[in-house]
This record gives structure tokens, C-alpha cells and sequence, in this order.
């Protein structure tokens, strides 16, 4: 029985050693309350993430929320579908975030911190860029469970 036990915590020990935990990053959306997003792991301290927001929105929630977490920007590319940038901490810890348009109502966010990277600086940028758009009523969709009265 205690063998049993020791292979099944080293299996599931394996299965999560230096990747982002996908319970962590969905943690994000639970945390955001209503907010329309979708995040899925991606392994190797990277994670996607869908938005029912329209691009220009999320690029501009992007760039307030580096600001908001005074994060250094380091690299800033916005073309027509697509944007990248790169914020680094005063740690040089990194986190990228890869934009691209989807529909006109979803864009899609792939954030990267590197495999030694902290995930929880990626969580922290996606929670701060749903409170951006939270604040600028940005989301096509509300979430908020109805309440019956």
C-alpha cells in the first residue's frame, strides 16, 4: 500500500515539475470573477488564453496593465493582427505576451516567462489585464451570474 502511494505522488510530482500548473493558471479566471476568458496551460512556463474583447482593447488592457504593475516594457510590436511585448520586472524576471486577433469580438494571449521564469508574474499580468478591461467595460460578454430576485 505505502509503495502504491510513493509511486502515485512521484508520478503526479513528475507530471508537474517546472511547468505552469494549468489548475493555476485557470485560477486566473476563476479569480476574475465574471470575466469572459479561457486560459489553458501550454508546459514549459508558457499558457494561452482566449478574451471575448476585441483586439485594440486588449492590446491598449496589455500595455495599462505593464504600466499599472510598473513593469519595464522592452520590446513593443503592434501590426495589424497581431502584437508582441516583453516586460520585464526589476528582477529581469520576464514575461512576453503574444497577441493575435481571432474573430472581430476574441483575441487570443500566449504568455511566456521561460521555463525558470516565475508563472506567478504571468498570472499577475493576465489578472491585471482583466481588470483593465473590466474598468473600461471592454468584455463583449458578461459572465456575472444572474440573480433572481
Amino acid at each position: 500500500m505505502k509503495l502504491s502511494t510513493l509511486i502515485t505522488l512521484i508520478i503526479v510530482l513528475v507530471c508537474n515539475v517546472g511547468c505552469l500548473s494549468s489548475m493555476a493558471l485557470n485560477s486566473v479566471g476563476a479569480a476574475a470573477g465574471g470575466a469572459p476568458v479561457s486560459f489553458e496551460n501550454s508546459g514549459g512556463g508558457k499558457g494561452e488564453s482566449f478574451w471575448i474583447a476585441s483586439y485594440d482593447d486588449v492590446i491598449a488592457a496589455s500595455l495599462r496593465a505593464g504600466e499599472a504593475l510598473s513593469l519595464e516594457t522592452k520590446e513593443k510590436q503592434i501590426e495589424k493582427d497581431q502584437a508582441f511585448f516583453r516586460f520585464y520586472d526589476a528582477k529581469k524576471e520576464k514575461v512576453d505576451l503574444f497577441i493575435e486577433r481571432r474573430t472581430d469580438t476574441v483575441t487570443s494571449i500566449k504568455f511566456d516567462v521561460g521555463w525558470l521564469g516565475s508563472a506567478a508574474l504571468g498570472r499577475l499580468m493576465a489578472g491585471q489585464i482583466i481588470i483593465e478591461l473590466n474598468e473600461t467595460k471592454s468584455f463583449h460578454e458578461d459572465w456575472s451570474p444572474i440573480v433572481n430576485d
